[in-house]
């Protein structure tokens, strides 16, 4: 009897771990993200007010600007309607200043920057300036 009791022991547990490794194991599908339209990029943009001193070079220069002073023809046509002539800035202008340009409009902002003539002093906007911005 003793020799049964050990058989069907060892039957249960055969069953029992044959059981347990063909146990299914329920699954949660997690649901799938439905793509989106990735944004509309659009050019970011700021102003800068001028203070006494200021030019459109040095303007552009500012590390919060373009950090870089051969881009300043970008606030010039920029902001055409306020800026008859790029020598002439005054205080308390406010400038729009336009960021994530494309780099050919940045390239040709400096190709003109470089293209311009030595500042000469006047008080007077000019009528026709040394090279077409725009």
């Amino acid at each position: 009897m003793n020799q049964f009791k050990t058989i069907a022991a060892l039957a249960v547990l055969a069953a029992f771990g044959f059981g347990c490794g063909t146990k299914q194991v329920e699954t949660t599908e997690v649901p799938k993200a439905v793509p989106t339209a990735a944004p509309v990029k659009q050019n970011p943009s700021s102003h800068y007010t001028v203070v006494n001193h200021d030019t459109l070079w040095g303007i552009a220069g500012k590390s919060d600007i373009y950090s870089d002073n051969f881009q300043w023809p970008l606030i010039f046509k920029a902001n055409r309607d306020s800026i008859q002539d790029p020598d002439l800035i005054f205080p308390k202008q406010d400038f729009l200043i336009q960021k994530g340009l494309a780099d050919e409009d940045v390239s040709h902002a400096r190709q003109l920057a470089s293209k311009t003539p030595k500042f000469v002093p006047h008080s007077k906007p000019r009528e026709t300036l040394p090279l077409d911005y725009f």
